[in-house]
C-alpha cells in the first residue's frame, strides 16, 4: 500500500487520473515556483498543460499569499481556461475573475480618454451631491431652529442656504449630464450582491456584461471593485505586456509584481506580442496636425521654441515626402491603394536611414542660416520641451471635454509627434529597432492623395519582457512548441534560474501516423512547375479520398490556399464523392467555418477545411475526435523574407552571433507553426489520426540529399523518429491501411 503523502496541489487537480508525465510535470512546477525559478514547459497538444500549471501555481499562491494570473492571446484558449477554472471551483472554493479589455466591456463603447473624463465627472458628481445634501441638512437645521427661537439670524441663514442649494442643484444637474450613469450606479452600490454572484461561479465577460446591463451598470467597473478578492485572474497578453495596463491592474489587485505568479499559455507567441507593444508609429497626418496645433496654441510656447518646433516637424514631413516620392517608380504611384505599403529607408544589415539623413540635413541647413548648429542631441532636447507643452495642451483638451465645452475628446498631436521623433532620432540606428516608411492612399481627401507613416519596428522586444519577468514572484511559460529553450531564454531576456520541462506525446503510437511525402521542395521559384503542382494535387486528393472523415489542410499562404480551394471544388473525384470544401477566407468568420466543419465530422460526414499556416485556425483550436482525422501541411511555409524579417534576422546576428538570425527569426518560428498545425489532430489517448507533411524537405533522406534546405532536423528527436518517408503514389494506400486498422 502506497502511504506517500498526497501533494498539496492535487486538491486543485480535477481529473480522475493523470496523463502520463502529468503528475511529474506538476511536481516539477511546484518545486520550481517554491524556489522562485522560472518554468519553461513544453507538453504535446491535448495533454493537460493548463491544469498541470494551474494546480501547483494555485497551491503555491495560496500558501505564499500570492495571486495567479493566466494569460493567452488565443480566444479559444480563454474559453478553455474558464472551463478549467469552473471545474476547479466545483472541487475547491476559489475566486476567479475573467477580464476583457475596457472597450469590450464598456456599455457606451467609449475610448480610454473619453471614459477617463466621464469617470472623473462621475466621481465629482458624487462629491457635489454630498455637498448638496450637506447644504440641505444645514437648511433643515436652520429651519427647525428658526421655528423654535424666531431668531432672524436663522431666517437670514435659511435664505443664504436656499440660494446656495439652488446653485448647487443646477451644478449637479449639469455635471450629471457629463457623467457616466453606469459608473454612478456602481459607485452607489453598497450591497454585496454582485460580489456574491460573481464568485458563486466563474463568470465569463459576456455573463458579467449581461448582469451589469440589466441593472444599468458597467461590468468593467464592477470587476475592478472585486478583482482584489480573486485568487485567479484570467486575461490576455495585453493586460500584462502593456506596462501602463499592468501597473493599473496591480493597483486594483493591491499587490506588487512579486506577489504574482503569471502563467503564459502559447508562450511561443510572446515575442511577437511584445514586439507589437514595443514598436512605435506616427503618421504624416499627425505631424501636420501637430504643426497646426502649435500655431493654435502659440501662447503656450516661448517664441523660439515655437519656431524650432514647427521647423523641425516640417523638416520631418518634407524628409518623408521626398523619400517616398523618389522611391515610387513610374506608374507605381497609381497602384498605391488603401493598405499600407512598406518603403525601404534603411538596409536591414547596413542601417543607413535615408529619412533621418534628409531630416538632419534640412535641420542643419536652417539652423546654420540662423548661426546655430543643431545636432541630434540638441534637437532631442528641443523636442523634450515641445512634448512638455504638448502635455499641457492635452490637459486643456481633457478639461474642455470634461466640462462639456468640446463634444469630442481631442488628443494632443504635439506630444505624440515630439515623443515619436525624439525616440526615432535616438533608436533608428540601434540594432534592436528598424525604421520603416509606409505609404497609402488617403481616400478621405479630394484627390485621393498619398501620405506616409513612419514606423520604428522593434526587432528584439526583450526591453518589454525582461524587466517584467524579472519582477514577478513566479513565472510559467508553456506551449506545445516552446523548444529550443535556449532561444526562448535569450530572446525574452530570461536571466533567472529555469526549470526546463519537456514531455513528448504519450498517446498510443498505434493511434497516429506522420508521413513526409516526397513532393518536390516547394521553393517559391518552383511552385508553378507542372510536375510539382501535379504531385501536390495528387497527394492532397489521395489523402482526402482515403480519409474516412474530415481533412484539414494548411497552405503556406492565403493565395496558395485560395488557389487550391478553387482546384478542389472542381476536382472530379471530390465532386463525385460529394465532399464539401470549406475555406477559411477573409471576410468570413473563422468560427462559423470551423463550427460547420466540426458539425459535418461529428455527424459522421466528410469535408475539407482549407486554411493557411499563418491563420487563426493553425493553433489554439481543438480538432478532437471526428472533428478532423487528417491534417495536411503543404510546404515548409517560411514567412515572406521582407525587410522586417531581415531586420530581425540581422538584429539577432548582431546581438547573439552570426547564424543565430536565421535560426531565431525564421527557422525556429516556422517549425513551431508547423508543429502547432500538426497538433490539431490526435488530442486524447483514444483519438486517432494522420499528419501529412507535403514537401521533400521534411523527409529523413533530405538531410543528405538537400542538405541545408532540409528541415527534418528542426523537429525534436522524438517527433523526428515518428516521421515516415513516403511518395505520392503510395500515399493513398498508407492512409487506407491505417484507417482500416483503426476501423477494425
Amino acid at each position: 500500500m502506497d502511504c506517500a503523502p498526497v501533494p498539496g496541489f492535487m486538491k486543485y487537480f480535477t481529473k480522475e487520473s493523470c496523463y502520463p508525465n502529468q503528475a511529474e510535470a506538476m511536481r516539477q512546477i511546484a518545486d520550481a515556483l517554491e524556489k522562485g525559478e522560472t518554468v519553461l514547459f513544453e507538453g504535446a497538444c491535448g495533454t493537460g498543460k493548463t491544469l498541470s500549471a494551474l494546480a501547483p501555481a494555485l497551491d503555491i499562491a495560496a500558501r505564499q499569499n500570492k495571486k495567479v494570473i493566466i494569460v493567452t492571446n488565443v480566444h479559444q484558449q480563454m474559453v478553455q481556461f474558464i472551463n478549467e477554472a469552473r471545474d476547479i471551483k466545483r472541487q475547491i472554493d476559489i475566486n476567479a475573475v475573467v477580464m476583457k479589455g475596457k472597450q469590450a466591456m464598456c456599455p457606451r463603447r467609449m475610448d480610454y480618454e473619453e471614459c477617463r473624463a466621464f469617470s472623473e465627472n462621475t466621481y465629482e458628481l458624487l462629491e457635489m451631491e454630498r455637498e448638496l445634501q450637506k447644504s440641505k441638512k444645514e437648511f433643515s437645521d436652520a429651519t427647525e431652529k428658526y421655528k423654535a427661537t424666531k431668531d432672524p439670524e436663522y431666517n437670514r441663514l435659511r435664505a443664504e442656504l436656499e440660494k446656495e442649494i439652488q446653485n448647487r442643484e443646477s451644478e449637479v444637474q449639469r455635471k450629471r449630464n457629463l457623467s457616466c450613469n453606469h459608473l454612478y450606479e456602481v459607485l452607489k452600490l453598497e450591497s454585496p450582491s454582485f460580489k456574491n454572484w460573481l464568485f458563486d461561479d466563474v463568470r465569463s465577460p459576456e455573463e458579467i456584461n449581461d448582469y451589469a446591463n440589466e441593472r444599468g451598470m458597467c461590468g468593467y467597473e464592477l470587476l475592478k471593485r472585486e478583482i482584489k478578492r480573486a485568487d485567479l485572474i484570467i486575461c490576455n497578453y495585453h493586460h500584462v505586456l502593456s506596462q501602463e495596463i499592468f501597473l493599473t491592474l496591480l493597483g486594483w489587485l493591491e499587490k506588487l509584481p512579486e506577489d504574482l505568479i503569471i502563467i503564459f499559455d502559447e508562450a511561443h507567441n510572446i515575442e511577437n506580442a511584445a514586439r507589437s507593444h514595443s514598436s512605435m508609429v506616427i503618421s504624416e497626418r499627425t505631424v501636420e496636425k501637430a504643426v497646426m496645433e502649435i500655431e493654435d496654441h502659440s501662447d503656450k510656447f516661448p517664441e523660439k521654441l515655437k519656431l524650432d518646433a514647427q521647423k523641425i516637424l516640417l523638416c520631418f514631413i518634407s524628409a518623408m515626402r521626398e523619400t517616398y516620392d523618389l522611391a515610387l517608380a513610374f506608374g507605381e504611384r497609381n497602384r498605391i491603394g488603401k493598405n499600407w505599403k512598406d518603403i525601404r529607408i534603411s538596409d536591414p544589415y547596413e542601417r543607413f536611414d535615408v529619412v533621418k539623413d534628409r531630416l538632419m540635413k534640412k535641420i542643419k541647413g536652417y539652423s546654420e542660416e540662423e548661426g546655430r548648429n543643431l545636432n541630434e542631441n540638441s534637437v532631442r532636447m528641443i523636442l523634450e520641451n515641445v512634448s512638455a507643452v504638448g502635455d499641457e495642451i492635452d490637459l486643456i483638451y481633457h478639461e474642455r471635454y470634461k466640462s462639456g465645452a468640446d463634444i469630442v475628446r481631442k488628443k494632443s498631436s504635439v506630444s505624440l509627434a515630439a515623443d515619436y521623433l525624439s525616440a526615432y532620432l535616438l533608436l533608428s540606428e540601434n540594432p534592436n529597432y528598424y525604421p520603416i516608411l509606409n505609404i497609402r492612399r488617403d481616400q478621405q481627401t479630394k484627390d485621393d492623395e498619398i501620405y506616409g507613416r513612419m514606423e520604428l519596428f522593434t526587432c528584439i522586444p526583450k526591453n518589454v519582457t525582461a524587466p517584467l519577468f524579472d519582477s514577478l514572484g513566479g513565472l510559467v511559460l508553456m506551449s506545445a512548441t516552446l523548444r529550443p529553450f535556449s532561444m526562448i531564454k535569450e530572446t525574452l531576456g530570461i536571466e533567472r534560474q529555469c526549470t526546463e520541462i519537456a514531455f513528448p506525446l504519450t498517446f498510443p503510437l498505434e493511434n497516429r501516423r506522420t508521413f513526409a511525402v516526397s513532393v518536390p521542395p516547394l521553393f517559391s521559384s518552383r511552385r508553378e512547375d507542372p510536375e510539382t503542382l501535379t504531385a501536390v494535387e495528387n497527394s492532397i486528393v489521395s489523402a482526402i479520398l482515403a480519409t474516412p472523415g474530415n481533412t484539414l489542410i494548411y497552405f503556406q499562404s492565403f493565395s496558395e490556399a485560395e488557389r487550391f480551394f478553387s482546384f478542389l471544388k472542381k476536382q472530379d473525384d471530390i465532386v463525385l464523392e460529394n465532399i464539401p470544401i470549406l475555406f477559411d477566407e477573409a471576410g468570413i468568420s473563422s468560427n462559423s467555418v470551423r463550427e460547420k466543419f466540426f458539425k459535418i465530422g461529428e455527424e459522421g460526414g466528410r469535408s475539407v477545411l482549407i486554411s493557411y499556416i499563418f491563420g487563426t485556425l493553425s493553433e489554439g483550436v481543438d480538432f478532437q475526435g471526428d472533428r478532423a482525422r487528417t491534417v495536411i501541411v503543404v510546404g515548409v511555409g517560411y514567412p515572406a523574407l521582407n525587410d522586417r524579417i531581415r531586420a530581425v534576422e540581422a538584429a539577432y546576428d548582431t546581438v547573439f552571433g552570426d547564424g543565430k538570425g536565421w535560426e531565431f527569426a525564421i527557422s525556429v518560428p516556422t517549425t513551431r507553426r508547423i508543429r502547432q498545425a500538426m497538433g490539431r489532430v490526435v488530442r486524447s489517448p483514444d483519438d486517432f489520426g494522420v499528419r501529412l507533411l507535403l514537401d521533400a524537405r521534411f523527409q529523413k533522406k533530405s538531410v543528405a540529399k538537400l542538405r541545408k534546405y532540409s528541415v527534418y532536423n528542426n523537429f525534436p528527436e522524438e517527433e523526428r523518429s515518428e516521421i515516415i518517408d513516403t511518395d505520392p503514389a503510395g500515399l493513398k494506400k498508407e492512409l487506407e491501411t491505417f484507417f482500416e486498422e483503426k476501423a477494425g
